[in-house]
């Protein structure tokens, strides 16, 4: 029988929301004692199949998720992804159509029901899809297909383990006791997979009956492995890439290096291995794969080039239960891509500083922003303390503290122009670091 793969956080009641519940889990199960060094006390994993005792070694809290109206005042008063005059800015040129961003109301016009009834034909209904909406001519159709329910399943499907069952070459010069090999894939197999829709289909048609009776090979599953990404959530990927990037070009000049355009590149993140531990069984490390980014406009000092990542799922969360393993992939995401900024980084060392991460997540067609808020306690915590106890007798607990809002829903107007306008007013903050500032700058004049 196949083995499944575990999943995140898998057995933990509730994702702590405060250093309260935080402790009490902590307790719950015994942690007490354990140190940044016990880490894969459980065995290796990856972020999507994180043990629930790691997970809360590694001093995570997600405090209660907001509106998407709160979303815009939460990160201009940071004032570190963008302030409140890029937000302004972004709203401008998108409620005055500057700069080509009519063609994003064509494109809300077309896939968000209207609020009033029609006085014209719905431009869906007229010219072709690359009428009138320039970059994001191709969404409709990825928009089309996501609505279609038979090419995603449910979120919380279970994993298979096992590589698919092969089929014996029958080889008359060998001899009929000969064993068959293992199949050296590690390829994850989802049961999405299989479905009608996503399966190649260049053997469709009824299969000759096998020589020998089918052999089932199993391989050894190594958690640490990160499982790429479904079919149905690499065409949620491309919406999502298509949509950013979309933006990102209407307010960009020529350029023979394209600036914050979004990429739907996988990009593995590794956390450790931690130095100077006591540990004999291996390297405490783990690994988290993204599904895309936004590089930065401008390569800074001691920052990845990555500046917002992605993370895509094929189905919408569910609120209760179903958003434990979520989150908790979600966190390991957000520290694996702290430790990759900070590794070859010691400026952290020197002076007091509050630092975040910027994640954008779309579950099929609905948007979640998550900002992840740490200091240098706990970059202290992660990289020097490794003989530290997670529960420490006295003083502050250093966290990472990480915010959500959402859902965004693609299919509302007002859920798509507010986050148009929050991605919008990123890039522009991002585009002024160069030359590209003064061309919506002149824009609004």
């Amino acid at each position: 029988m196949a083995t499944l793969r575990r999943k995140a956080a898998e057995g933990l009641d509730k994702i702590p929301s405060n250093e309260g519940e935080w402790r009490a889990a902590i307790q719950k199960y015994g942690l007490q004692q354990r140190t940044l060094e016990d880490l894969c006390k459980e065995g290796r994993f990856s972020a999507s199949s994180v043990p629930k005792e790691a997970f809360l070694t590694l001093r995570c809290i997600w405090p209660e998720k907001k509106n998407v109206e709160d979303a815009m005042e939460y990160i201009t008063d940071l004032e570190y992804f963008f302030t409140e005059d890029h937000s302004h800015d972004a709203a401008n040129i998108i409620g005055t159509n500057l700069l080509g961003l009519d063609k994003l109301k064509n494109l809300v016009s077309i896939i968000c029901p209207s609020k009033e009834p029609r006085l014209s034909t719905p431009p869906k209904y007229s010219g072709t899809l690359a009428d009138n909406l320039g970059p994001f001519s191709i969404l409709v159709n990825i928009f089309n297909q996501l609505q279609d329910k038979s090419i995603h399943t449910e979120v919380d499907v279970q994993q298979v383990g096992w590589a698919p069952q092969t089929r014996r070459h029958f080889d008359p010069m060998q001899s009929p006791i000969r064993e068959h090999p293992q199949s050296p894939s590690r390829q994850l197999f989802e049961s999405e997979d299989f479905d009608m829709e996503d399966v190649d289909m260049d053997d469709a048609g009824s299969p000759a009956p096998p020589l020998h009776p089918v052999v089932t090979a199993p391989v050894e599953l190594e958690d640490e492995e990160p499982p790429r990404r479904t079919p149905t959530e690499t065409l949620v990927t491309d919406f999502m890439v298509t949509f950013l990037g979309g933006l990102a070009s209407l307010v960009q000049p020529h350029s023979s290096r394209p600036l914050c355009i979004a990429n739907s590149f996988e990009t593995t993140f590794q956390f450790g291995p931690l130095r100077n531990t006591r540990q004999q069984q291996g390297e405490v490390q783990y690994r988290a794969r993204v599904d895309g980014s936004i590089p930065f406009s401008t390569s800074l000092s001691g920052m990845l080039r990555e500046a917002a990542i992605f993370e895509a799922k094929r189905a919408v969360r569910k609120e209760s239960d179903g958003s434990i393993p979520v989150l908790a992939q979600q966190s390991m995401e957000h520290i694996a891509y702290i430790w990759k900024r900070h590794e070859s980084d010691q400026a952290w060392k020197k002076k007091k500083k509050t630092y975040h991460t910027f994640m954008v997540a779309q579950d099929h067609l609905q948007f979640h922003i998550s900002i992840g808020t740490y200091d240098n306690k706990y970059l202290e915590y992660i990289f020097a303390s490794n003989s530290q106890i997670v529960l420490p007798f006295q003083g502050p607990v250093p966290f990472l503290k990480i915010q959500e809002f959402g859902p965004f829903d693609i299919a509302n107007q007002d859920g798509l122009t507010l986050f148009s306008n929050i991605m919008l007013s990123f890039i522009l903050q991002q585009l002024e670091q160069t030359s590209a500032k003064s061309i919506f700058k002149e824009a609004l004049r």
